[in-house]
């Protein structure tokens, strides 16, 4: 397996219906028996040269960290009633998320503008729970643009009607958990060593003839 840094991907090559090869931003290709997009939010912008639509639409979810503090905190902690997700990392900040938005100033650009209302929010949230936070200042704030479904359920598999093509895309906020497990399941399926067991798998994948 050959890795390269750098080098940008603008879009699919599909000959006689199935994926020939990757377009890179420098305008080369990179022939290849199977592709994978996983280009998260902006996955959708790499497959219309394929003819493939994606059901899903880009959210700028916010996140938080705090100074850091002693060790206190083992478990992750979140609420069933609250946007919540806090844990303590190694060197003693707090990392606060759980949905709160930023908004989305350039998509292509991956821009966005935090809103105070979202991050007073969320340490409100976070200090009602979890009392040790009060009078933690902030060290930084930031926001990550991600794709979500309908449902909320990740698109993952073959597209169809188009040989070669794998998607892994919508992961709806839950990407680093799932992120072992969905290499392993890709892998497989490049590899023809594994196979789509739930026939809705890419149900939120149709074609599309006018490719947008």
């Amino acid at each position: 397996m050959r890795l390269q840094e750098g080098v940008g991907a603008r879009g699919l090559v599909v000959e006689r219906g199935r994926v020939a090869a990757v377009e890179r931003g420098d305008g080369g290709r990179e022939g290849c028996d199977v592709a994978i997009v996983a280009g998260g939010a902006w996955t959708a912008t790499l497959l219309p040269g394929a003819g493939v639509g994606l059901a899903i639409e880009t959210r700028a979810l916010q996140m938080l960290l705090t100074e850091p503090a002693p060790t206190a905190l083992t478990p992750v902690v979140s609420a069933f009633d609250r946007k919540l997700s806090l844990k303590q990392l190694d060197d003693g900040a707090y990392l606060i998320g759980g949905g709160w938005p930023a908004r989305i100033t350039d998509h292509g650009a991956n821009r966005y503008e935090m809103l105070e209302e979202s991050v007073k929010g969320s340490l409100e949230t976070a200090r009602a729970v979890y009392p040790a936070l009060a009078g933690r200042a902030l060290a930084r704030k930031w926001a990550g643009l991600e794709a979500f479904t309908p449902d909320a359920l990740p698109i993952i598999g073959p597209v169809p009607g188009i040989e070669g093509l794998l998607v892994a895309v919508g992961f709806s906020g839950h990407g680093f958990a799932l992120s072992p497990v969905i290499g392993d399941l890709l892998a497989r399926l490049a590899s023809g060593r594994g196979q789509v067991l739930h026939s809705d798998i890419c149900k939120n994948v149709r074609p599309d003839p006018v490719g947008g």
